[in-house]
């Protein structure tokens, strides 16, 4: 479940301060697929950012309950930025509209990655390596690393879903757009979260992709999950349970 009580965000800019949500309350029960619709600026990319903790509200509360352990859910505006990492990479798929990858790995790998980002320190620490592209070497041996068999079967099972299992061995700067962000959704869903976010997912993808990712995204609620979809596209937010206007 995610519990958003009096949230409010501002943003300094050169005409001054803009307020992009005010005292926004939202509940988000298991299960459900919730499209986020309104005009640009309005504050939706705001809104999952700060659900997933990468932006701090100026005040207010976002819980959210992962039914893991107990009943307490996790005040999220109150982890330290460590805590938020490991938070956000275990419970939270998160589909930005930026398509952020190493361009020194395969699509294969940059699926995967998440995966290993919540192993060992050792791990951790190779990720980070790779991360400031130290040199195409250790690229070379996180590729050549042995992994779980596990989670290379679901990366590959997920590239499968989103028809670009053949881009595999690919790297992200000989892909299309579209085929970008089918890439960014299923790096999202590699650690099976409990919550995923979806900021314009269907952007660049031709109205037969977009009907598939959205009813990838239909399937995951009606297993449980909390999907939240920000969209200016009507025909992508059909299947949605609810439309929030912001």
């Amino acid at each position: 479940m995610i519990d958003i009580k009096h949230l409010t965000k501002s943003f300094q800019t050169p005409r001054g301060k803009i307020t992009v949500l005010k005292d926004f309350s939202l509940t988000a029960l298991n299960g459900t697929f919730l499209g986020i619709a309104g005009k640009s600026g309005a504050g939706k990319s705001t809104l999952l950012s700060l659900i997933a903790g990468l932006q701090k509200p100026d005040s207010g509360s976002i819980k959210i309950d992962t039914n893991e352990y107990d009943n307490s859910p996790t005040e999220i505006t109150s982890l330290s930025e460590k805590e938020l990492s490991a938070f956000r990479n275990k419970n939270i798929g998160f589909v930005s509209q930026e398509q952020s990858f190493l361009e020194n790995l395969t699509v294969l790998d940059n699926v995967r990655l998440p995966a290993y980002l919540s192993k060992s320190e050792k791990k951790k620490l190779v990720m980070l390596n790779l991360f400031l592209h130290l040199s195409n070497k250790l690229s070379n041996q996180f590729r050549n690393d042995s992994k779980p068999e596990v989670i290379t079967e679901r990366a590959r099972s997920l590239l499968e879903d989103f028809d670009i299992a053949h881009l595999a061995d690919q790297y992200p700067q000989n892909l299309s757009g579209g085929e970008n962000h089918r890439v960014l959704i299923a790096r999202a869903l590699i650690n099976n979260p409990q919550i995923i976010l979806a900021d314009e997912p269907t952007d660049s993808v031709d109205s037969e992709r977009t009907e598939e990712i959205i009813h990838i995204f239909r399937s995951l609620a009606n297993q449980g999950k909390i999907v939240i979809l920000v969209s200016h596209d009507k025909e992508a937010l059909k299947l949605c349970d609810k439309i929030i206007t912001i």
